[in-house]
Parts: C-alpha cells; sequence; structure tokens
C-alpha cells in the first residue's frame, strides 16, 4: 500500500493562453489525498477504478482565486481516519472505501472568511483593463489591472530575443491614466528570479484602427536595466470593462 500512487487536485493557470509561448503557473488544490491507487483511462470501456467518476467544477475571479469541488473518497487523508458504515450519513472527517463525495477542501486556507456575510452585493461589476498581443519582433505582452475596490493586477512579458521572461509579483499598483494609455507599476520576477521591478503602459489605438502599444522597463540586482517599447500588431487593448468580480 505504501506504494500506491496517491492522487491530489491541482490548478493550472495561464493569463496569456493565445501567446505562442504561455505561462503557466500551477497550483495544489486539495489539501489532502483524494485517492489512492489506479483510475481509469480507459473510457467507458475501462477496467481500472472508477470510484473518483469524471467529475469536477471551477470558477474563477480576476483576482485569480479559484473555487474548485471535486470527486474525493477520502481514502489515505489525514483528516479522514473514521471509516464508517453504509448507512452512516456523508461526514467529512470520515470516509466510506469506493464511495466518491463531491466536495471541497477539508480546511480552509488561512485568512479565508468561512462564516458570517462576505459575499458582495448581487450584480455588482467591476472595472478593470486588459491587453494582450505582440509587436513585430514577436515580443507578446498580457495584462489586465483594475483600481477598484483595490489596486491590483498581473503582468506577463516576453522577449524572445533576449530570452526574457517577466512576470509580476505580489499584483500592480499606482494604476494611471493619460488619454488612452494606461500605466502602473510592481515588482516582477525576471526568468524566475526575484528582486526586480517595472513600469509598464498600454496605449488603445483602437479609435484611430490601430490594435495598441506597449512600453517596459525594468530595474534589477547588480544596475539591471531592460526597456522595451513596441506597437503591436496582433491582440488587443481595453479599457474600462465591466466584469463581474
Amino acid at each position: 500500500m505504501t506504494k500506491w500512487a496517491k492522487w491530489n487536485v491541482y490548478v493550472l493557470e495561464t493569463v496569456n493562453g493565445h501567446a505562442a509561448t504561455p505561462t503557466f503557473t500551477q497550483y495544489t488544490a486539495s489539501d489532502h489525498v483524494i485517492h489512492r491507487g489506479t483510475v481509469s483511462t480507459g473510457g467507458l470501456g475501462g477496467g481500472a477504478d472508477r470510484n473518483l467518476a469524471d467529475f469536477f467544477q471551477v470558477a474563477l475571479d480576476p483576482q485569480h482565486r479559484a473555487n474548485i469541488s471535486f470527486a474525493d473518497d477520502h481514502v489515505v487523508s489525514p483528516l479522514s481516519m473514521r471509516r464508517t458504515g453504509t448507512d452512516n450519513p456523508d461526514d467529512p472527517v470520515s470516509f466510506r472505501v469506493g464511495v466518491p463525495y463531491f466536495t471541497y477542501r477539508l480546511q480552509p486556507p488561512a485568512g479565508v472568511v468561512t462564516v458570517g456575510s462576505c459575499a458582495g452585493v448581487q450584480g455588482e461589476q467591476e472595472v478593470e483593463d486588459e491587453g494582450e498581443g505582440e509587436d513585430e519582433q514577436h515580443d507578446e505582452m498580457s495584462f489586465v489591472d483594475k483600481q477598484q475596490p483595490e489596486e491590483n493586477g498581473t503582468l506577463i512579458y516576453h522577449d524572445p530575443g533576449q530570452s526574457l521572461d517577466v512576470t509580476s509579483s505580489n499584483g500592480v499598483r499606482s494604476i494611471s491614466y493619460s488619454g488612452n494609455c494606461v500605466s502602473f507599476i510592481g515588482d516582477a520576477k525576471v526568468n524566475g528570479q526575484l528582486g526586480y521591478q517595472f513600469i509598464f503602459g498600454a496605449c488603445d489605438f483602437s479609435a484611430t484602427g490601430g490594435i495598441g502599444s506597449f512600453s517596459i522597463s525594468l530595474t534589477g540586482p547588480a544596475g539591471y536595466s531592460y526597456q522595451k517599447n513596441g506597437t503591436l500588431t496582433t491582440g488587443f487593448v481595453k479599457f474600462h470593462q465591466m466584469v463581474q468580480p
């Protein structure tokens, strides 16, 4: 039994999935092993274990939070060590072998409110800016930002000529507008390394028949600096889009 496969639930997110080289971030969604042993990969004719069925659902929000529920038979979870009989009600700290559950994490992440009224007003919307695309040198950018209820956002940038990959870290701040352009700053990872800062700007040219432009500058350790301006040949830049929070 100690060598059996142990299954968890993972989330893989990208905000530039249409790019030639999209960037992904992976998270572990389950806080316990949801199944032990084999799973069926043979469809309706599969002969392996089908306890987990084929079910999960996920809801996403603009701040990259995911609400996930998934099939789970609770086997070998350290939080589910009490085995119940078939007549007992479903219990998140117990398990019945071969019985899948429709479940969430057994314990909430730190800081998550689980009681009381914490939901937003029904039907409320937020305003955000977004853009993605590449220029004629195949530099790729993707961003989303918003000012309310608090400043936040994400930036991803790739310069293939410099083998440079930039992702924002801890959101964005100091969002400001000038005409048809937006700019913001933030901390960044450069090729996976922390300790860098960026200034980013994007302009919307749709009113004049174009797509848009972008500018980015980076500073970092040991006097590192990088700067690039580009005009988009594909993609879009849109400001003040209404989205559901």
